[in-house]
């Protein structure tokens, strides 16, 4: 069968056109560091980058549930090692009232040293981590507590936001992991329906400070839930309450922090994964690009001879 001219320079057109079209795809691949760019050209592969890219995502989304966990276990905890240590220093004013050395003025200046502490209990309790408030539950734009003062603005007691104190806040961290990344109020300063007794923290203080100011005498048929020494005890529970929940807080950062690491080692091992499908040998691609580039310039030189020669023979 005789070969037209026709049909020789449309092979060599097909030719270069496969070679131009090889050494565009191996320069995509090099310049993406990927070898798949539709599922149709290799279906396990694409399976395997899809699943990859599907749980890094997710992945990533709980990496970032944990950072904000970290951030508001920090804060809370940090804020609770200030009210215990605040009680601690009301606890020993209380303790020195209490002794026979002190008079009347001694204990007037203990009682509002103790006082202030309590004007500072107020604002660690209502304390904000950014704009969101860390012991008001799941409500975290209001107030966890209300100040109720006295007629000379001296602090009486608080009430709790009774709507949202006792709300638990979660984080997912894990596919079907949710964990709780708060303490409620309602645990640690005035438990449900305890205002106004030896659990509730601003009461407790607020008496104290009432006592020791009255040179450290309680009023007439309250010795006993009112002393001096009754009220401390009632501190003392309440911080190893606190301290309980610090407990908690501690174990749930530690939790975040687990599974954090665990996360970051399973981001290398899905991205490793993802690069195996999609993405491709350099060495082996550089030297495919050399040799399509060798074979397309020789083609060229090869169709400038044919093109003339073709010429050659029109004119002929």
């Amino acid at each position: 069968m005789r070969v037209s001219e026709l049909q020789r320079h449309q092979s060599f057109v097909r030719g270069m056109e496969d070679r131009a079209t090889n050494l565009l795809r191996i320069q995509e691949e090099l310049a993406t560091g990927r070898s798949l760019f539709t599922p149709s050209e290799n279906v396990r592969h694409a399976d395997q980058a899809l699943r990859s890219e599907d749980a890094l995502a997710a992945d990533a989304q709980y990496m970032r549930n944990i950072e904000d966990g970290l951030t508001s276990v920090q804060a809370a905890d940090g804020k609770l090692q200030s009210i215990v240590d605040l009680i601690s220093e009301i606890n020993t004013l209380a303790l020195a009232a209490d002794n026979s050395s002190q008079n009347a003025d001694d204990r007037s200046n203990t009682a509002l040293q103790i006082d202030q502490k309590l004007e500072e209990l107020i604002h660690l309790v209502n304390a904000s981590d950014g704009n969101r408030y860390l012991f008001g539950g799941h409500n975290t734009t209001t107030n966890p507590y209300t100040v109720v003062r006295d007629a000379d603005g001296r602090i009486q007691g608080a009430t709790a936001n009774e709507e949202s104190i006792a709300g638990r806040i979660y984080r997912r961290i894990g596919q079907d992991e949710d964990l709780q990344i708060n303490v409620t109020g309602d645990r640690l300063f005035q438990p449900t329906g305890s205002a106004g007794t030896d659990a509730d923290i601003f009461y407790v203080i607020a008496a104290l400070r009432d006592t020791i100011a009255n040179n450290n005498t309680p009023p007439a048929g309250s010795e006993d839930t009112l002393s001096n020494a009754h009220l401390r005890e009632g501190l003392d529970a309440i911080s190893e309450r606190i301290a309980e929940q610090q407990t908690y807080l501690g174990a749930v950062g530690d939790r975040l922090q687990r599974t954090m690491s665990r996360l970051k080692e399973r981001e290398i091992q899905l991205t490793d994964s993802l690069e195996q499908a999609q993405g491709v040998d350099m060495t082996s691609l550089v030297s495919r690009a050399s040799l399509e580039e060798t074979t397309y310039s020789a083609l060229a030189g090869m169709g400038s001879k044919l093109i003339r020669q073709s010429l050659v023979d029109y004119l002929g």
